[in-house]
């Protein structure tokens, strides 16, 4: 291998992703002898402001050895990223959720949305879709339109930069820098597979690049192609099956009831009859359908299914939710870019960048179920109804149900003959950047203009509309739908937890079956002007330094729903006179949702040289300051914020830097917070001021009993909102010792601040707080609810509350409330070995450590709190997502990824290895509790993982065609660890760990 590789292995840092010279802005050297300057933290362009800030660079070495085949598996190498909310298996839910074959970043954990992505130093468009975080809606760009192959290299600035870029520069800055300038040209070809499963990936690439007009001149081409065949759930033993209790054995939660997620709603539906409890041998007006094998019937239906009394299916009926769907989507990926330069004169040359990306995914996901808050009534005339009028084709013998028949309430039903949903969700994103830069004298400048806009559609088949599917239960012939036909027997093959071995005719549910789509789009158009200058005036210390700029962004975002989701076409129940503004099975109502936002701002930075070298000071070999201060106005919600900040380092003796940077930053509300209409969601709470009641009159033994209820939660945005305020702090070290050469250490701890963090307080707290206001006299105006009937005036009698209605619903606007502090280290090695005989030797290290996670609560949220601690409050009722969340849910202690290289002539040897720590998962609870200070310690561990990859390639290089090809073999995951088992829809925090096991790669490149 060339010294030259060698000098920007050492320079430009690799997987393991240490910031080699922990610099807010680097020289180097490349491959070809051009110099490179990084300016990732600073806009002053050629200033020698090294070792200010932690930036941690990756080139095209370190970003081959992370074995990346997406966006997504390229920042998961870096530990200082967090958990990735946007991905394919945590999007899988409904059509309200951001779905495909998508990415996010987050870095430090601080909140998707957090973080500013850039492409050649402007930023990214967001992604057309959202998904929530605690609740709230969050954005970001999509990771996977950066194919790993496009990156001439990454620079991570690991701080807070509002001031130098702008909003959502909280967590730090990510800069992709794509291939340009080329001269020359490569193809390569990429496979690979998963060991002992069907999963398969294929990949082309290829670019070129040229110069003309003598030099002038250069336009450089690339592109890409990807495919992925897609994998059932069945591949992986923990994501096939909801109950994982088998996983489990011989551990403390052997037979923890919390691992079996398998759903109450299943082809054996759940039913309230509307008649008298006496009037069946069922004795109940409540029942569901079990096979007749099952304990506890009460009345036989006939071909093997009978009904049991009461409201919740019991264990063994209940279904796998999983069965059929997907792991992997199908998916293909198309990428092209373009990339223009000209020098219009010796001092002014004109840029253009022009790029597409295309995604495709589609993939089964679980069939659709009732929601508990929107039943379906089935008329006594019905077809099916077993209740009906005497003398109906289908009423069963031995009941007393009235001669004209009762109605029935369908609760629950999980209709699996309609088959799995079918998703695909393709999306297009094009973006455009054209520019001037140069100088004016001693001043550079650089202006340009952006234009990005991306759209998505997300449609899914074998949906059902509440309408149809009624209108189809209540005919009155043979042709209407059964939903009393149950499912599989045990003596079927697979049971009663998967498929349905007596499904509808085909013709029946194609006549309940519609499509539902969502049509998504956002754009970016940006312009702005900056100038700087390296040398304004000269200190004793060196030159000074200053850049200003403006810049004018617009953003739009908008969301079309589906008219059966948007509420144009909604569902009113014939039977019940119940309304819902959502005509789809499964879905809550939303409205189409639009916004924009134009942005004003201005920046000035200066680095200013205090002590050099020369000025011979003892302890004070260097001493270097950079200020900054940034000004946005934002039109839509009216507000302007200012920022500052001020960072400097001192190198007391050579080899030995310390820095340190101060902060303030701001996060703007996205547009779906400030432009949510009103959506409604429902989901089963438990209404702690009925269940308080029950308690009082000993129905229940306490709160932890309470049965929760369908509960229609109303969320919405305003253009109130604040945006977050943050304050960052930055302390580090950094050591080159000449006695050791070639090594350099690194270590920084950092602090930040959060405050007036977008939230809702949640529908569970909104009830809980009503119930502690009622005990008070007074009442939550946010807990809507209906006048007390017969039966809340009866149960309440006698109690210490005021009876109390139903929950009509809960309005949870989005808030600023909570504030957060946050605090970690992190920890770079580099040793780039001194050659001696053996090859060229290289060795990296990054480590980041979590040290505290703090969410401190509202006004709301404290009086809950305090009410809890005192004793008003049973501990039965919880206020979650406060206090210390290190390691709860995603956040672990440690990260850290590392790698050994060594080269020697053709040959070329990478070991890399990524840990991630171990994390409780609040959703499972010890059935035995223990005695702990440790106050996660009845919750379930979900282990931590190391893993590792290796590769080996040889690299032609001779006189013959051959020469520059490269063929290149690899394993990722080498001993094939499977990720920690966790309570997750698929059996492990796919924010965290991957499931694709241990993957044979196969490459071949050939430059030219």
């Amino acid at each position: 291998m060339s010294g030259n590789r060698n000098v920007g292995a050492f320079l430009l840092g690799t997987t393991a992703l240490i910031s080699a010279n922990a610099a807010l802005a680097q020289t180097t050297e490349a491959e070809d002898g051009e110099t490179i300057i990084v300016v990732t933290g600073s806009q002053i362009q050629g200033a020698k402001i090294n070792d200010v800030l932690p930036v941690t660079v990756l080139d095209e070495v370190a970003i081959e050895a992370t074995g990346a085949a997406s966006g997504e598996e390229l920042f998961a190498a870096i530990p200082q990223v967090g958990t990735t909310a946007f991905n394919e298996q945590n999007t899988t839910g409904g059509v309200n959720g951001a779905r495909g074959d998508i990415a996010s970043i987050n870095l430090r954990d601080l909140g998707t949305g957090n973080t500013l992505l850039l492409i050649n130093g402007r930023r990214m468009n967001l992604h057309p879709g959202f998904q929530t975080e605690l609740l709230v809606p969050v954005v970001s760009p999509d990771t996977n339109e950066i194919p790993p192959g496009s990156v001439k290299r990454l620079e991570i600035l690991r701080d807070g930069a509002s001031a130098v870029y702008g909003a959502d520069a909280v967590a730090g800055v990510v800069n992709t820098i794509l291939k340009g300038n080329m001269t020359g040209g490569f193809i390569e070809a990429d496979w690979r597979a998963s060991d002992g499963t069907s999963l398969y990936s294929t990949s082309i690439s290829g670019g070129y690049g040229f110069d003309f007009a003598d030099g002038r001149g250069n336009l450089t081409v690339y592109g890409s192609y990807f495919h992925e065949n897609g994998a059932p759930v069945t591949i992986r033993d923990y994501a096939a099956f909801d109950d994982r209790r088998d996983l489990l054995i011989g551990t403390p939660f052997e037979g923890d009831a919390s691992f079996n997620n398998r759903s109450t709603s299943s082809p054996f539906g759940q039913f309230d009859i509307q008649a008298p409890s006496s009037r069946t041998p069922i004795g109940d007006d409540d029942f569901y359908l079990q096979p007749s094998t099952f304990p506890g019937c009460r009345l036989e239906f006939g071909n093997g299914i009978c009904a049991r009394n009461g409201t919740t299916p019991t264990t063994d009926v209940r279904y796998n939710t999983n069965f059929g769907v997907d792991l992997f989507s199908r998916k293909n990926r198309y990428n092209a870019a373009a990339l223009f330069n000209y020098d219009l004169s010796d001092s002014i040359e004109f840029y253009l960048e022009g790029s597409y990306y295309r995604s495709e995914s589609r993939r089964a996901n679980e069939a659709s179920a009732l929601l508990s808050a929107v039943p379906v009534g089935i008329a006594r005339t019905a077809y099916w109804n077993p209740f009906g009028p005497i003398g109906s084709p289908n009423r069963l013998p031995g009941t007393t149900i009235a001669a004209g028949g009762a109605d029935i309430i369908m609760e629950r039903m999980r209709f699996v003959d309609v088959g799995t949903r079918d998703v695909s969700v393709n999306k297009d994103s094009y973006r455009l950047v054209a520019g001037l830069k140069g100088n004016f004298g001693e001043w550079d400048f650089d202006t340009g203009f952006v234009y990005s806009q991306a759209n998505s559609i997300d449609l899914t088949r074998g949906r059902i509309s509440l309408t149809l599917l009624q209108q189809s239960l209540n005919r009155t012939t043979p042709d209407a739908y059964n939903p009393f036909n149950g499912g599989c027997l045990e003596n079927q093959g697979t049971g009663p937890n998967n498929g349905d071995c007596t499904p509808n005719p085909q013709a029946v549910i194609d006549a309940i079956s519609i499509d539902v789509f969502r049509k998504g789009e956002t754009t970016l158009a940006l312009a702005d002007f900056k100038v700087s200058r390296d040398d304004l005036f000269t200190l004793p210390g060196g030159d000074v330094g200053i850049a200003t700029g403006v810049e004018f962004r617009r953003e739009t975002f908008k969301d079309d729903r589906d008219p059966r989701l948007d509420g144009t076409i909604t569902f009113t129940d014939s039977v019940t006179g119940d309304f819902n503004g959502s005509d789809v099975v499964g879905s809550s109502p939303s409205p189409d949702t639009s916004g924009r936002r134009d942005v004003f701002s201005a920046f000035a930075e200066a680095f200013i040289p205090l002590v050099s070298e020369d000025m011979d000071i003892p302890l004070i070999h260097e001493l270097n300051v950079q200020v900054a201060g940034r000004m946005e106005h934002f039109k839509d919600i009216d507000e302007t914020t200012i920022v500052p900040r001020a960072a400097a380092s001192w190198t007391p003796v050579p080899g030995v830097i310390f820095r340190g940077a101060w902060s303030k930053g701001f996060r703007a509300p996205n547009l779906v917070q400030v432009n949510d209409a009103g959506t409604t969601r429902s989901n089963t709470r438990d209404d702690f001021v009925t269940c308080q009641a029950q308690v009082e009159k000993n129905i229940i033994a306490n709160l932890g009993a309470c049965s929760g209820t369908g509960t229609v939660s109303f969320r919405s945005g305003t253009n109130t909102l604040q945006p977050e305020k943050t304050q960052s702090i930055n302390l580090g070290a950094v050591l080159e010792p000449e006695f050791i050469p070639g090594l350099t250490l690194t270590a920084d701890y950092w602090r930040v601040k959060q405050r007036g963090i977008v939230g809702v307080f949640g529908d569970d707290n909104a009830i809980a707080l009503d119930l502690l206001r009622r005990q008070n006299g007074s009442t939550n105006p946010n807990v809507q609810r209906n006048a007390p009937d017969a039966d809340a005036l009866a149960l309440f009698a006698g109690t210490s509350l005021a009876a109390a209605g139903s929950i009509i619903q809960v309005l949870d606007p989005y808030l600023n409330l909570d504030s957060r502090v946050s605090k970690g280290w992190d920890f770079g090695m580099f040793y780039n070995v001194p050659e001696f005989g053996i090859g060229d030797i290289r060795l990296r290290l990054n480590a980041a450590r979590l040290k505290s996670f703090v969410q401190s609560a509202g006004p709301d949220g404290q009086e809950l709190l305090d009410a809890i601690a005192a004793g008003t409050l049973p501990t039965d009722v919880g206020v979650g997502g406060l206090g210390e969340l290190l390691e709860i849910e995603g956040r672990p202690k440690w990260r850290l990824s590392g790698s050994i290289s060594w080269g020697s002539g053709p040959v070329d040897v990478t070991v890399f290895g990524k840990y991630v720590g171990a994390v409780w998962d609040t959703s499972v609870t010890r059935d035995v509790l223990i005695v702990s200070d440790d106050p996660n310690a009845n919750f379930f561990r979900v282990n931590d993982q190391f893993t590792m990859n290796a590769s080996i390639s040889y690299t032609v290089d001779n006189n013959t065609a051959l020469s520059g090809t490269r063929l290149k073999f690899g394993i990722n995951n080498l001993f094939n660890e499977d990720p920690p088992l966790a309570d997750e829809s698929y059996g492990y925090f796919s924010e965290l760990h991957s499931s694709r096991g241990r993957q044979f790669i196969v490459e071949l490149r050939k430059k030219f």
